[in-house]
Formats: structure tokens, C-alpha cells, sequence
């Protein structure tokens, strides 16, 4: 009886080790609802003001950077977006782990202004990217840029959520693509595997200290 309770209470702390994997789901924007549209909102995602945003890289020619799809903010259909409006998901996060969340940043690059994409992880100070225009290129021509920040869990899931700001929105507004959130280099977290490792070889010295020690008991 006491052989069986231990092995549950192994299962059973087994069965809440922290789990290691973390991730966005769709952050290249490639999964559609049946068919491509750029009035839906993407899967995996919700979409915070307004309904649509997804846009095929052919419709303007733009630079692709990952796949064949990318989200803009100020979306298609509501070409003039509210401040605020945006995109979110939320994902497993460990407490205490950090993470890096990479994303490519471009913007419509309609007119001479400049909008802001600020990110905002579980509650965490908001870190905003400025959306310049650039001269060199044409309407949605820019070529996307890597950003990358970094955030340490507080919470077993974490809320990333994308917002634009700015005075002329709709001129430039930020569009997004290849968005990944991963444990970052050097952070760890015990896996499965090694939690009933351990805890399995507790068990086992608990056993035989439990039946050795009654034999010395015994004997004395």
C-alpha cells in the first residue's frame, strides 16, 4: 500500500511538472479560414477594434518576408484604424524563464509620417517601435526588419498583444510577419523526462531506506 501511494504521488508530480515548450501559433499568418481573405481575421489570432488585416504579399508586391502573408494593423477593409486597435495571442510561459519574441516590422509607407507598433506581454511596460517612412521606397515597398525583445514569464500563460499608435494613422501603419516566441538562449526549464527521473529515484531510496531501516529497527 504504501509502494502504491508513492508511485501516485511521483505520477502526480510528474503530471504538473512545468511544461518547457512555448510558442505563437500561425505567426507566419499562413493558415486561412477555408480560403484567403483579407476581411478575416487569422487563425489562432484575435483580432483586437476591428475584423481583418491579413494580406497576401502579391496584392502590393511588397518584399516578402516569411511565407506568403503578412498582418497589417491598420487592416485592409478599415483602412483607418483606431488607436489601439490590434492583434493578440496568448501562449504557455514557465515562471521565471525568459523568452525572446522576434517579429519582421515594415510599414505602409504611404505618406511622410511616423506611427508606432507597441508590444505588450502579459501586462509587461509596453516597448514601442517606431514605423518611419522611408523615401527610398514606394507605397508598401519597404523591406521588413528583424526586432527581437526579450521577456521573463511571471505567469503560467502570457498575453502578447500588438497595438498601433500615432498622429496619422492609416498613412504608415505598421505591418508585422514571422512572429515566433521562444525560450531564449541560456534559459531553461525542467523537462518532463527529468522531473520523473528524479522524482522516480526518490521514490526508490524511499522504498529501501523505508525497508532496510525497519530490518535495523527490528534487529537493534
Amino acid at each position: 500500500m504504501e509502494k502504491r501511494c508513492l508511485l501516485w504521488g511521483v505520477a502526480v508530480l510528474v503530471a504538473l511538472a512545468p511544461v518547457s515548450k512555448a510558442g505563437i501559433l500561425n505567426g507566419g499568418f499562413e493558415l486561412t479560414n477555408n480560403s484567403y481573405s483579407e476581411y478575416q481575421t487569422p487563425v489562432d489570432w484575435t483580432n483586437v477594434g476591428h475584423t481583418d488585416g491579413v494580406i497576401a504579399y502579391s496584392v502590393f508586391t511588397t518584399p516578402a518576408y516569411d511565407g506568403n502573408y503578412y498582418y497589417d494593423l491598420g487592416g485592409y477593409g478599415g483602412a483607418l484604424p483606431t488607436s489601439g486597435d490590434g492583434i493578440e495571442q496568448t501562449v504557455a510561459t514557465v515562471i521565471g524563464s525568459t523568452y525572446t519574441l522576434t517579429f519582421g516590422l515594415t510599414g505602409e509607407n504611404a505618406i511622410n509620417s511616423t506611427e508606432f507598433l507597441n508590444v505588450l506581454i502579459n501586462g509587461s511596460p509596453v516597448q514601442s517601435f517606431p514605423v518611419v517612412y522611408n523615401g527610398a521606397y514606394g507605397s508598401f515597398q519597404n523591406p521588413f526588419v528583424t526586432q527581437t525583445l526579450n521577456y521573463t514569464a511571471t505567469s503560467a500563460s502570457s498575453l502578447i498583444l500588438f497595438t498601433v499608435t500615432g498622429a496619422s494613422l492609416g498613412a504608415n501603419d505598421p505591418m508585422i510577419d514571422g512572429i515566433s516566441f521562444n525560450l531564449s538562449t541560456g534559459s531553461s526549464v525542467p523537462e518532463p523526462a527529468t522531473w520523473f527521473t528524479g522524482l522516480a529515484g526518490l521514490g526508490v531510496v524511499a522504498l529501501r531506506y523505508r525497508k532496510f531501516g525497519r530490518k535495523a529497527t527490528v534487529g537493534s
